[in-house]
């Protein structure tokens, strides 16, 4: 699609798109990264990881006034619309937590001391991409993820395409749902991507940076499958495990 076509369609229809899926990167691809940004000061750094459990009240991860939050671990085993990992907002501060019927529920939090925007939501449901806005200045990551991931046919995107951030995902199950949002970034890294059996992926210096996922893949089907991005000497790393088949991440840096 054109860029010239794809700006009318997003002035036409703001809040749902076409849009590419995964294909665009390969599963195990490693994208060499932006350009660093001009001053430190411009970069974002990240707090302390908050976790929550299935069985476990929700997390507290502090004001939501002047802050955003952002998944930095999805794991356990989803089977349905009764699986889920989210960020919420209740009352003037963030919450981390889910919901499982199932074993091995488990994610993880990080917060950025910037406004967030809006929440976005894609459902299976879903004919089109839900637009997220101008790629100019922002970057958008993954903020909740629900539903049954049974192989490669269950993924989940936040993405950018022509100019512009895209929610997007795909399901030959039932529930799958992903949920976003976004916040100003003079820049961004590209996406790198991680696939089960391969080594966690460097990805930039822990100091003033942040790391987010954008996508997840898979058949998560227990305690044993789960991607994240961590933080390891100093540097930020993307990486999982999987007992199971085309479990799979992405990750971006700001």
């Amino acid at each position: 699609m054109s860029k010239l076509r794809h700006a009318l369609v997003a002035l036409s229809l703001p809040a749902l798109l076409w849009g590419c899926g995964p294909e665009d990167l390969p599963l195990d691809a490693e994208v060499p990264a932006a350009p660093a940004l001009a001053t430190q000061e411009e970069e974002i750094a990240a707090t302390d990881e908050y976790t929550w459990a299935q069985g476990q009240s929700l997390t507290p991860l502090g004001a939501s006034s002047g802050r955003a939050c952002f998944l930095t671990r999805v794991g356990g085993d989803f089977e349905g619309g009764g699986e889920r990992i989210d960020i919420t907002e209740s009352g003037g501060s963030w919450y981390l937590g889910g919901a499982s019927s199932q074993s091995g529920i488990r994610g993880a939090a990080r917060c950025v001391a910037t406004t967030a925007s809006q929440q976005y939501e894609w459902t299976q449901s879903m004919a089109y991409p839900v637009s997220m806005g101008s790629a100019a200045g922002r970057v958008c990551f993954i903020t909740g993820i629900a539903g049954k991931f049974h192989g490669s046919g269950e993924w989940v995107h936040a993405y950018v395409e022509n100019g512009y951030w895209y929610l997007n995902g795909n399901s030959s199950q039932s529930g799958v749902r992903v949920r976003a949002r976004c916040v100003a970034s003079s820049s961004y890294t590209n996406e790198v991507g991680w696939g089960q059996g391969g080594a966690a992926k460097l990805l930039d210096p822990v100091l003033n940076r942040s790391c987010a996922l954008t996508f997840v893949r898979g058949k998560f089907e227990g305690g044993g499958e789960y991607v994240r991005t961590f933080q390891s000497n100093g540097y930020w790393y993307l990486g999982g495990a999987s007992g199971q088949v085309d479990v799979s991440g992405r990750a971006r840096c700001f």
